[in-house]
């Protein structure tokens, strides 16, 4: 048995780090109500890797047998030595041995769904399926009284679509009949009361679903952990004021705020860090290859120490949400080494956010080379404007027009593969499994099938 005593400043996020442990074996072992609130000089019970074995919300707990080792694991649950490293604090992964428990992830491939904004962590926009046919509407909802907010990005997982309506109340909805499987939280105050994406903007922060946890945060709202296939609260924690839209990976929550980014143990909401900088983050940040990267409203792009929060590199660049592709990071119509922050290329003609597939950085109508911003692909035509709602499926690039339609083009043939009408101007989307789910601007959610059979 080993105690620890707080030292002035330590959060458990950097305790269980220190050990080898999780924040949820310290709150199990010592039974904390509130992992944010220790205290300097409080002596806290260190488990022993395997000990107390407690499975934390929505993960699976595998009791390791003889022969069995990280790798094969990995294999079997289809994730990977990494993954397993960072969500048991193993040094090593030879650290494994019989009769251990060991906490399972997740894979970190969601396949063909969209789990959070940007499908991964990276924000890349890249989905590996292409609908199988143009999209055929099957169902719509809409919040019974509109408080006037515009809805989140829709985000997809576990069969369900996860979205904040025009009431500011966050539903988890059957994919394919549009039932209410749980709503999460009472309604937002009605909006221009609060903050939001664009600090004081009515746009609801789009979820993430990670790892049998969905988090949200409404405008003014501490940000909440729920149970994504029931809706039951895990917890909530308000680390800083006009949280953004979080982003989940490697077992935290990244949020922007109205002064920085924060980081929470996913979990528990155990802070991790919070870094302030020189403004607020209101778009999405980004993560990628340890570092986290975050678009200032002062005009300028950072890449923080994922683990740490601790600046790496600052450079200046418009606000907006950050895409990171390897080696790249590409914001609006920049792209910055993602080691150095240094400028690659920059085009005055592009904006938004752009989608990145292999060596293409993919705006609406338009891809560029990922080095060197050359044109490499354009469809005929006006192209959208900057920041229309778009991805990329398969082998098409889906994007909304102002008609507004969602259409296809086929960037390998050049040319447009299917228009779709739509009832209102879109706000976002994402696709599933054959479907595509699209948030529009009178609050509501319209679900289409791409399926011929349906």
């Amino acid at each position: 048995m080993v105690f620890y005593f707080v030292q002035p400043g330590e959060t458990l996020f950097a305790i269980a780090r220190r050990y080898r442990t999780t924040v949820h074996a310290l709150v199990t072992a010592n039974r904390l109500k509130d992992p944010n609130a220790i205290s300097p000089g409080q002596a806290l019970l260190i488990p022993r890797p395997g000990e107390r074995p407690s499975p934390p919300p929505g993960g699976v707990v595998h009791r390791v047998r003889r022969g069995e080792t990280a790798l094969t694991l990995a294999a079997r649950y289809g994730t990977t030595v990494k993954a397993i490293m960072l969500a048991n604090q193993l040094a090593h992964p030879e650290f494994v041995e019989p009769g251990q428990r060991l906490v399972i992830p997740e894979p970190p491939e969601p396949g063909t769904d969209w789990p959070m904004l940007g499908r991964d962590p990276r924000r890349a926009s890249d989905s590996p399926a292409a609908p199988a046919s143009p999209p055929s509407h099957r169902w719509t909802r809409r919040a019974a009284a509109s408080r006037g907010f515009c809805p989140s990005a829709p985000v997809t997982r576990y069969g369900l679509v996860y979205v904040g309506l025009g009431d500011g109340v966050y539903r988890a909805l059957d994919q394919r009949t549009g039932a209410v499987r749980w709503r999460a939280g009472a309604p937002a105050a009605r909006a221009g009361g609060g903050s939001g994406e664009g600090f004081g903007a009515a746009a609801l922060p789009a979820p993430v679903v990670y790892d049998g946890l969905a988090y949200y945060c409404v405008p003014g709202g501490p940000l909440r952990a729920v149970d994504a296939r029931k809706g039951a609260e895990i917890w909530q924690v308000a680390p800083a004021d006009a949280l953004s839209t979080p982003l989940a990976g490697d077992g935290i929550v990244y949020c922007g705020h109205e002064g920085g980014v924060v980081a929470v143990e996913a979990k528990t909401g155990a802070l991790a860090w919070n870094a302030r900088l020189d403004g607020g983050v209101a778009q999405p940040v980004a993560l990628g290859d340890g570092r986290l990267f975050a678009a200032t409203e002062a005009g300028t792009l950072w890449a923080l120490d994922a683990l740490t929060g601790e600046p790496l590199w600052r450079a200046e660049a418009a606000a907006g949400a950050p895409v990171f592709a390897e080696l790249v990071v590409a914001l609006g119509g920049q792209a910055f080494d993602a080691l150095t922050g240094e400028l690659i290329w920059r085009r005055t003609d592009l904006g938004g956010t752009p989608a990145v597939r292999g060596e293409a950085v993919c705006y609406p109508g338009r891809w560029v080379d990922l080095f060197t911003g050359r044109t490499v692909a354009e469809a005929d035509g006006e192209a959208p404007p900057a920041g229309a709602p778009h991805l990329l499926a398969g082998d098409l690039h889906l994007w909304v027009t102002p008609e507004p339609a969602l259409v296809a083009w086929d960037a390998a043939r050049r040319e447009l593969r299917w228009s779709v009408p739509l009832p209102a101007p879109a706000v976002a989307m994402a696709p599933a499994d054959g479907w595509i789910f699209v948030t529009l601007a009178d609050g509501s959610l319209a679900a289409y099938s791409t399926t011929a059979s349906e």
